[in-house]
Formats: C-alpha cells, sequence, structure tokens
C-alpha cells in the first residue's frame, strides 16, 4: 500500500510540475512518508518516475478496457450484442477515464528512452488487449458478429472508436456534433452484427 500511495503522490507531482520540476520532496511529503522510506522502495528518481509512468498508464488503460468490456459479458444472441453496443456507444460518451493525464504521461519521451517504462507500457498494453479478447472472442464462438468480422478486428475497431476520438475533439474538417456522432456509432453498431437470415462462416 505505502508502494502505490508513493506512485500515486509522484503521478500528481508529474501532472502537476511535470518531469523537469519533479521533486522527490514532494512526492514524499504528499505520501506522508520520509524520503528514506521512499528511496526504501525505489533506487533513484528515474526508478521512480519509470515506475510512476507505468503505474498510471496502466490504471488508465485498463479503466478504459472495463469500460468497453462490460456491457459484453454475457452476451447470447444478435439482440443482446445490439443493445450491448448501444450501451458502450452510451457509457463511450461519459466514460470514467482521464484522458489528460494519460495523453500527459504516454507522451513523456522520458518513457520512450527508459527500458523500465518501456517494457511496463508493453506488459500493459498486453495486458489490456489479453482483458479485451477474452471477453470478445466468446462473440466470435457464437457466431454473434457479420461474416469475415474477425474478434481482433471488432475489439480494435470498437476500442479506437470509443478512445481514440479524443485526439480527433476540436474545430477542423473533421469534426463532427455528438448526435451525429451517435448516429454513425449505431449504424456501424447494427452493422457488425450478424442478422438473422445470414449464415455463420464455419
Amino acid at each position: 500500500m505505502t508502494r502505490d500511495k508513493i506512485l500515486e503522490s509522484a503521478a500528481l507531482e508529474i501532472e502537476r510540475n511535470g518531469l523537469t520540476q519533479f521533486r522527490v520532496k514532494r512526492v514524499a511529503s504528499e505520501a506522508g512518508i520520509s524520503v528514506a522510506l521512499l528511496y526504501s522502495y525505489f533506487s533513484d528518481r528515474e526508478d521512480l518516475i519509470a515506475a510512476t509512468i507505468v503505474h498510471r498508464f496502466r490504471q488508465v488503460l485498463l479503466g478504459q478496457a472495463e469500460i468497453f468490456t462490460t456491457p459484453l459479458r454475457n452476451v447470447e444472441t444478435a439482440d443482446q450484442l445490439r443493445t450491448a453496443l448501444s450501451k458502450m456507444i452510451s457509457d463511450a460518451q461519459t466514460p470514467e477515464r482521464d484522458e489528460g493525464r494519460i495523453l500527459r504521461i504516454e507522451s513523456i519521451s522520458f518513457a520512450h528512452h527508459n527500458l523500465t517504462a518501456s517494457a511496463g507500457i508493453a506488459d500493459a498494453k498486453e495486458e489490456t488487449s489479453l482483458q479485451i479478447m477474452e471477453i470478445v472472442q466468446p462473440l466470435v464462438d457464437k457466431k454473434l458478429l457479420v461474416n469475415g468480422m474477425s474478434g481482433v478486428a471488432f475489439a480494435r475497431i470498437w476500442y479506437a472508436l470509443f478512445f481514440g476520438q479524443i485526439a480527433l475533439e476540436g474545430e477542423h474538417a473533421l469534426s463532427i456534433d455528438p448526435e451525429s456522432w451517435l448516429m454513425a456509432l449505431n449504424v456501424l453498431a447494427n452493422a457488425v452484427v450478424r442478422t438473422a437470415d445470414e449464415k455463420p462462416h464455419t
């Protein structure tokens, strides 16, 4: 619990002050511990920063996956899948995720030049993808997806639509009003579900 408290405090320090103004003393103070105790968990400042980046990245990524997969659990029929997709579309508009944190931390060049951070982020992505596919694969096994739509493709399309759209927010050529966006998502949702008269691939 102390280690997690340190990592949470360090994440706040990065979010407030960035890496150039990152101070271990402030992290220790925020966590309510001594600097000496902090260094019993981490070898140095760089080790603490690397662990913090991985900690926050994993938290946010797995939180996103939970929003994405929850409606798909225990889906047995095409109608249930359509209902689940509608729920996913609704939930994705106001998800419990923190885009600012993941964008701020993931973009830190430190993460790309530090082996510990890079390996930890890769592990978090692997863990998240396995969690998603564990929920999506039964849809394939039950032959609920339209012919030609693999489980991986289904997962990538929906995950990217929900959690990649922030990169396109703002006023530009690809801006879209919320009502039109929701309509498009619902059209796509209906298109990926196999209809009653479509024979599944064997």
